[in-house]
């Protein structure tokens, strides 16, 4: 699927919105994996910003939605998988260098919350 694009100089590149269904209940799922590699590697998934030539390049965000009037906000897990013979993928954050200005920044934080104890963070190596 790719959108159309445009040689105007102040014009913009089409958009590409994929929505699963909204449901009475629940609404509806959404899944985007890599095909199966019955004999070798499985396929990747690649989710990037595009490139901005003259000047920035596009943000990623990856978030859950607010939840509504009861209940919680959806969680997130950041994982790679379980390995029966050999090593298990790794995860890596990281900023980019910068050319003429500082480094981003990396930024780990709780939530607040009103009643009971504040969440907590745990790294372990």
């Amino acid at each position: 699927m790719t959108a159309g694009e445009t040689s105007a100089v102040s014009g913009a590149g089409g958009a590409v919105g994929v929505t699963a269904g909204k449901g009475a209940g629940t609404g509806g799922a959404m899944r985007i994996s890599g095909g199966v590699g019955t004999a070798s590697t499985g396929g990747a998934v690649v989710v990037a910003s595009g490139v901005g030539s003259a000047t920035s390049s596009g943000a990623v965000s990856v978030s859950s939605a607010d939840a509504g009037t009861s209940g919680v906000s959806g969680g997130m897990t950041l994982a790679t998988g379980s390995a029966s013979a050999g090593d298990s993928g790794s995860v890596g954050i990281s900023t980019g260098s910068a050319t003429g200005g500082a480094g981003g920044a990396i930024s780990v934080a709780v939530g607040t919350g009103n009643t009971g104890t504040g969440g907590g963070i745990t790294m372990t190596a």
